[in-house]
């Protein structure tokens, strides 16, 4: 059964990695062909770009399509626990991320060919930022799990960037180190020889399974006021 619904977030959200992944492939090939900024200044600028835009396309309807829908009282039906639920929606829009940066990464390495930076430079600053994204993304979903439309998700998913936003820049302000590796944006540090990638992961990963616990019971505790 798990796996029938993951067959189902699969189809249902397919045209966000199909969307995302020709939109990504087509500027960076633009990017890296003009040449205007050299091929590194090219990378960060999708990578920013991706950063933002990929989690916000995953987050704008995985929980409230259903819900302005009211097609979640069928999906509850469904002989399965909801935390498995949760979970489908959360793998295969985590997987989709993953997969669009993975892409980005190949095409830049494939357009740049190495001219003016180390192969592998580029791929591992992109994936650097998707894992950024992966993280504001989990984050989106202790709060936005129980919205009930597409603005209210895209408003949700602004207050998390804008609210990590703003932690960061205090943490860098008052040179706050513990803060800083607690921020998804603290992978983009790691392009800054003196930040511990190292450290950063490892604070990450409880914070990460916090954002999913919290995230779960939320969705688990839905009840019907719709």
């Amino acid at each position: 059964m798990f796996r029938m619904i993951l067959w189902k977030e699969w189809k249902e959200n397919l045209w966000k990695l199909l969307f995302c992944g020709v939109v990504s492939a087509v500027f960076t090939i633009m990017l890296f062909r003009i040449r205007i900024i050299p091929d590194v200044s090219n990378c960060l600028v999708i990578s920013f770009i991706q950063m933002f835009v990929v989690p916000i396309v995953y987050s704008l309807d995985i929980f409230s399509g259903e819900m302005s829908n009211r097609t979640i009282y069928l999906l509850f039906k469904i002989p399965v626990p909801r935390w498995m639920i949760f979970f489908s929606k959360f793998i295969v829009s985590a997987f989709g991320i993953v997969v669009i940066f993975l892409m980005s990464s190949i095409l830049m390495e494939i357009m740049a060919q190495g001219r003016e930076a180390p192969i592998l430079y580029l791929s591992g600053i992109n994936m650097l930022f998707g894992a950024a994204a992966l993280l504001l993304f989990t984050w989106f979903c202790p709060f936005g799990c129980q919205s009930r439309s597409e603005a209210g998700s895209l408003a949700i998913m602004f207050s998390v960037f804008i609210g990590w936003a703003i932690v960061l820049v205090w943490a860098l302000s008052c040179n706050v180190a513990w803060a800083a590796r607690m921020v998804p944006y603290s992978f983009i540090l790691a392009l800054d020889k003196d930040f511990n990638l190292v450290e950063g992961g490892i604070t990450q990963i409880p914070l990460f399974i916090l954002a999913l616990v919290i995230a779960c019971y939320r969705y688990v505790s839905i009840r019907r006021y719709l």
